[in-house]
């Protein structure tokens, strides 16, 4: 009996490492066929559901701008026209901060990013020049606590009580993330070096905490995935994405892919014009194929695709080492992921888009009732679709 364990112990190890590969360098590589689309969504798809946010006179809102869900709260986060919103799990509301945008001393303007924090037990809401306002799910002001940055900030994210993560928009440095301590206001810079064209991609999250580690994805043509070392504040590729033969060469482009630190209008604006004429350049090519948005768990990398005017799904399974495309609706038709649970990728629409999205082969009669019973003018809905392990 102890050898029939051992030798199924041995096999799944076996198993594991076979499907994570790996490259002389150390880096998880990622092989991403943009080429042979999955047959059968039952490959890969197990069941979908519909999680419908909650609709009243108080709380309507369009598409959101950004939004996530956090499993430790169970409660889905999103920002709309500069309101965020707050719901449970399972879709029904908990607060809005509508009536928190102002000058006021608890108010807040212009919000940048929006994350869970943990340690506060709040939303952090960060403002494009250092505030951090902190409320309750309910949107009672927990702390408001302000840092000094260089520059216009893009998006942060808790380390610990005091300690942040942060990224400057794109235009002003080439490829930073920088590490504060609001105690002491003090800022350390870690480069890194893989972005080919910031600015073309679709919002994802930037920073990530998978277990006790933490991840930088930058948003853009960048075909790594990075893992911070927050103690030594550095960061460093840890996956790469194997576009293969269809990956981008940055030296077959115009332009440039980032900004750059420098201390006059006249080189920034070069700059600018020239950051623009590479996005431009990609986002307009009916040749290269784009990753516009990647996320990722333990178990699961997502990619979103775009060729042209056509966007695509990559979903690779860590473990069995095994990936899926989507694309031209076949073999489902899919929005972009906004966050990956356990084995759920997670999507947001509208109601009037949900009949081409929800899949019934895939859903209880429960489900499918819940669908049929939705307004047009309801706020829009979560689908999560539940992956094979």
């Amino acid at each position: 009996m102890r050898k029939s364990v051992l030798w199924v112990l041995l096999m799944w190890i076996l198993f594991a490492c076979e499907g994570r590969k790996e490259m002389a360098d150390g880096l998880e590589r990622i092989p991403v066929n943009v080429e042979d689309v999955a047959e059968d969504a039952g490959a890969f798809l197990e069941k979908i559901e519909i999680v419908p946010l909650e609709t009243n006179d108080s709380i309507l809102f369009d598409t959101p701008s950004q939004i996530f869900y956090d499993k430790e709260a169970d409660m889905y986060v999103l920002m709309s026209d500069m309101n965020v919103f707050t719901f449970t799990g399972d879709g029904k509301s908990i607060g809005s901060s509508v009536k928190k945008r102002g000058p006021g001393p608890d108010e807040y303007t212009l919000p940048m990013d929006i994350k869970f924090n943990h340690f506060l037990d709040g939303i952090d809401l960060l403002t494009p020049y250092g505030t951090i306002y902190t409320y309750s799910p309910t949107f009672e002001l927990l702390a408001r606590r302000t840092f000094k940055p260089e520059f216009v900030l893009e998006c942060m994210m808790p380390l610990d009580s005091f300690r942040y993560v942060f990224k400057y928009t794109s235009l002003w440095v080439d490829q930073e993330i920088g590490f504060v301590d609001l105690r002491t206001g003090d800022i350390s810079i870690a480069n890194y070096d893989g972005m080919i064209s910031s600015g073309n991609g679709l919002y994802h999250p930037h920073f990530h905490k998978i277990g006790d580690d933490f991840y930088f994805i930058p948003q853009g043509v960048d075909y790594y995935i990075y893992q911070m070392d927050t103690l030594r504040k550095e960061v460093f590729p840890v996956m790469y994405l194997d576009f293969g033969e269809a990956e981008i060469k940055e030296e077959d482009l115009p332009g440039r892919g980032t900004g750059k630190r420098v201390d006059n209008d006249k080189d920034r604006l070069d700059i600018a014009h020239k950051q623009l004429e590479r996005k431009k350049f990609l986002r307009e090519s009916t040749e290269y194929i784009l990753p516009m948005q990647k996320i990722i768990n333990g178990k699961y990398v997502y990619i979103c695709l775009k060729k042209g005017q056509g966007i695509g799904h990559y979903i690779y399974n860590r473990t069995k080492g095994e990936g899926y495309l989507l694309q031209d609706e076949k073999p489902l038709r899919m929005n972009p992921g906004f966050g990956l649970d356990g084995n759920a990728l997670l999507t947001v629409c509208q109601p009037v888009e949900l009949p081409l999205l929800a899949d019934r082969r895939f859903m209880s009669p429960e489900q499918i009732a819940v669908m049929e019973n939705l307004k047009e003018d309801d706020n829009p809905v979560i689908l999560k679709y539940y992956l094979k392990p």
